[in-house]
């Protein structure tokens, strides 16, 4: 009996969980229909909006249903065999294929793609080798015990160093695709990975469970800027087709409007869907036949949570291109067309980023795990509250940036340099989390809400031009923000922790007492 009220509160908790990171999006955008803040914000947008919002929220529960005895169970898997086997061309095969075929089939990396006006396939193929390779130069760096903190400082100094070369057109387009990788099909696969490496070398620290997400997220930003500099920039060209559903004004057109756009979505993305997750499926199963050798009650487990993940993923992205993607742009478009109204897309940024964090769920096991590091010392609710804040702080900063044009790399470079520099000073604990933490922010709502909204005001406000060098760069925004705040917290946990032991260490040793404890007589 106790097992089946585990096993509802678990799936109780994960209905929960999902149609949190709906809530505040939908709370927000009532609020602006409510009060007739946009006037061509018409009821058939806020009603297709609605059914959207429910049919993302069902599919994310499905996929958080399936993932965990899927993609999770196969990470955890992969990771605490692979280092059975001491054939170094073995290892570094198998994990150069994993981290390519787990990113082609990443969900928030096909939302971004769709946007770009880039080829599509050829966008995914490049980021799906960057993770591969940058993948690979993780588990070959526990292997060898290399210091995580000094590649962090030669990879991002060839990325800066790279900016240089290529044209900014394509500049925060390569900072998103390393920001997007890391969504929900691809988080959990690679910390289960890394968790499964850590048990398999028996790592006390936990140092060897963290950075691999980091790692995987520079690898992108490389690949995509190497492709770019052959690429001619007149190439990327923006161009901005209204959904249908969004232009639809009337009740009789709009149902035949919904259930038909629904319907080529729901095609559209299951034959996607299909094609990214076969790879997965095929690699893992083969995998298993040759080398883990699970039993069949342990792989039927494991398919019906890939069903469940398939699922899950096709009801996400043709709910977010039928009714919630084009909702965020045309918000984003219309306070982009009145200047009175900038100060309100400021503060709207500023309030998806904050609430964002909030509602996702990686984040909440991401404080909880930093204040089992710190041993109390930082609370979740604090570390959770910093980073909300300094997220809404990013995104606002965005649509500052989106307005008046300037270079990303404004905000980049300080930012960087700060917590490359950071990471020689705290614990390698606290700063393998900080760039890992980056990633995990940036969950589902960037790449679906976010972005559009902040890509349909630089549409509305400076035109189609604008979008590459200044729309861009959003989900690299949300990434950045917790590089920083993450390891302050974490030098903030260690000044206090010695202040703690210093106090004491005084009261229980007097003045040129050589005692640690001084007993008195009876």
């Amino acid at each position: 009996m106790r097992i089946k009220e585990s096993s509802f509160y678990q799936r109780s908790r994960r209905v929960f969980e999902s149609f949190l990171s709906i809530l505040p999006i939908l709370a927000v955008t009532s609020v602006i229909y409510f009060t007739h803040l946009l006037s061509d914000f018409t009821i058939q947008d806020y009603v297709g909006f609605l059914i959207c919002s429910l049919l993302i929220g069902l599919g994310l529960w499905l996929f958080s249903l399936g993932v965990d005895n899927s993609i999770s169970r196969m990470g955890s898997l992969l990771g605490t065999s692979l280092f059975r086997y001491r054939n170094l061309f073995f290892i570094s095969t198998m994990t150069l294929l994993m981290g390519i075929i787990i990113t082609v089939a990443e969900p928030d990396l096909r939302i971004m793609a769709a946007q770009t006006g880039w080829n599509e396939t050829l966008l995914i193929a490049i980021v799906s080798l960057g993770v591969g390779i940058f993948f690979l130069v993780g588990v070959l760096r526990i292997i060898f015990k290399k210091n995580l903190q000094v590649m962090f400082l030669a990879f991002y100094g060839l990325i800066f160093a790279l900016t240089g070369l290529i044209n900014p057109k394509f500049l925060p387009l390569s900072f998103d695709s390393g920001a997007v990788v890391t969504g929900p099909l691809t988080i959990p696969f690679i910390l289960s990975f890394g968790a499964g490496i850590a048990l398999s070398r028996n790592s006390a620290s936990g140092e060897d469970a963290f950075g691999l997400t980091a790692l995987a997220t520079a690898g992108p930003i490389v690949s995509v800027m190497i492709f770019s500099i052959f690429q001619d920039p007149n190439d990327l060209v923006y161009v901005y087709t209204p959904s249908a559903l969004s232009q639809v004004t009337s009740w009789t057109d709009f149902w035949p409007t919904f259930f038909q756009s629904m319907g080529a979505n729901l095609l559209s993305h299951g034959k996607g869907i299909l094609l990214a997750i076969f790879p997965i499926a095929l690699f893992f199963f083969l995998y298993d036949l040759l080398f883990l050798k699970q039993n069949a009650k342990a792989r039927i487990k494991i398919a019906i949570g890939l069903l469940y993940s398939v699922f899950g993923l096709w009801f996400f992205l043709s709910a977010v291109s039928t009714g919630f993607l084009p909702v965020a742009q045309k918000l984003g478009y219309g306070l982009g067309q009145n200047s009175s109204l900038f100060p309100w897309a400021v503060a709207l940024g500023g309030l998806f980023g904050l609430f964002g964090v909030y509602a996702e769920p990686a984040v909440h096991v991401l404080v909880k795990q930093i204040e089992a590091v710190s041993e109390g010392t930082i609370k979740a609710n604090k570390i959770l509250f910093v980073m909300a804040i300094s997220v809404g702080a990013g995104m606002a900063m965005q649509v500052l940036r989106a307005h008046y044009g300037f270079n990303l790399l404004y905000y980049f470079i300080p930012l960087y340099a700060t917590a490359l520099a950071l990471s020689f000073v705290v614990p390698k604990i606290y700063a393998n989390i900080a760039f890992d933490s980056g990633s995990i922010a940036s969950g589902p709502m960037a790449a679906s809400f976010v972005m559009p909204f902040v890509v349909g005001f630089t549409l509305a406000d400076r035109g189609a031009d604008a979008i590459y060098e200044s729309a861009f760069g959003t989900i690299a925004m949300v990434s950045a923000m917790p590089l920083v705040v993450i390891q302050l917290l974490g030098l903030y946990a260690e000044i206090k922790r010695a202040i703690i032991m210093k106090k004491v260490q005084k009261q229980f040793k007097e003045a040129d007492d050589v005692q640690v404890i001084h007993f008195a007589p009876r």
